[in-house]
């Protein structure tokens, strides 16, 4: 899949800034994605949710407090957002610091499984930020993309030569 990791500019991005990945040929980033499809099952706790990323972008930047981390790999800053253990809806994304936050897609986590990869939505959703995690990871090592200023700077765009998506 060719991508590209956009700024979200409806938030104030005072003490994160917030991304997405936004596919070629779409419109919608993968976070407008989830939005979209739980909005009307699960209204109060997508209410919650963007609460809360947008309390991590003005007031406390992204703290292990408020996210779920190793949801990934070691190291690789995969991460769930969700209201409340007892909630269903998660949320993946990738955190470098407390400074940049990824959003990606997620899905609703049904009681009767303990991991996310019992549920082939979630799963799936989870491995694409595992994915996309390397492909960043590569480029800052490449240095073609940097961390400056609490933002992501250099080459945003992931072409199917640079992942395997």
């Amino acid at each position: 899949m060719n991508y590209e990791i956009i700024e979200l500019e409806e938030y104030d991005n005072t003490k994160a800034t917030i991304y997405s990945v936004l596919e070629e040929g779409e419109e919608l980033t993968l976070f407008d994605k989830f939005l979209i499809e739980y909005r009307e099952e699960y209204n109060h706790e997508i209410n919650d949710i963007i609460g809360l990323i947008t309390k991590i972008s003005t007031k406390y930047g992204v703290r292990e407090n408020l996210v779920k981390i190793n949801e990934g790999n070691v190291g690789d800053g995969v991460i769930a957002l969700f209201d409340s253990p007892n909630k269903k809806l998660r949320l993946y994304g990738i955190q470098y610091g407390a400074t940049i936050l990824i959003l990606g897609g997620g899905g609703a986590k049904s009681k009767s499984i303990k991991a996310y990869q019992e549920d082939p939505k979630l799963d799936k959703e989870a491995k694409i930020m595992k994915e996309i995690s390397k492909e960043i990871t590569q480029k800052i090592k490449d240095r073609e993309i940097e961390l400056i200023n609490n933002k992501l700077v250099g080459n945003l765009n992931f072409t199917q030569d640079d992942t395997a998506l």
